[in-house]
């Protein structure tokens, strides 16, 4: 992982993958995360049978599901807590004959609230599997000052 430009954005960082990690549905997908900045990710995911459809390739929830966290995670990285407003991803080709998939996330705009990621998702020689476009609503909760679970008082 490229080293942070600031401490906070170490500190954000920390504190994402921290969350992000911890959570039983993430480690559920088990993914890993190679990188992690307000204006680039990528994370891979090994394509376990647990995640595979009756066709055997990965579940398309699970590849959303993947993408949605690791885009969510690059827009926190603004330094607010990120939900998802839009989701689109094309699937164009099954996950397939490769051990892992990597999932890239681009931003494209940052708006006053707004945040906009090119997302792409490949297999291990390369090959583009699923591309989108994500967009989240930035909230007014600081990622060093806060959390974003319902019923925490």
């Amino acid at each position: 992982m490229r080293k942070a430009r600031t401490e906070k954005e170490n500190l954000i960082r920390e504190k994402m993958i921290a969350e992000l990690y911890s959570n039983k549905y993430n480690q559920f997908i088990g993914f890993e995360i190679l990188e992690l900045s307000s204006t680039y990710s990528k994370a891979r995911v090994k394509c376990d049978e647990r995640l595979h459809n009756t066709y055997g390739s990965i579940h398309g929830g699970a590849l959303l599901s993947f993408v949605d966290a690791m885009a969510g995670a690059t827009g926190s990285m603004s330094g607010y807590y990120v939900t998802t407003v839009s989701a689109n991803l094309n699937f164009l080709l099954p996950a397939v004959n490769t051990e892992y998939i990597y999932c890239e996330c681009m931003k494209l705009k940052t708006g006053r609230h707004i945040l906009v990621f090119d997302i792409r998702v490949t297999d291990d020689a390369g090959n583009l599997l699923d591309s989108g476009e994500f967009s989240f609503y930035a909230s007014k909760v600081s990622v060093l000052e806060g959390n974003l679970k319902f019923g925490d008082k």
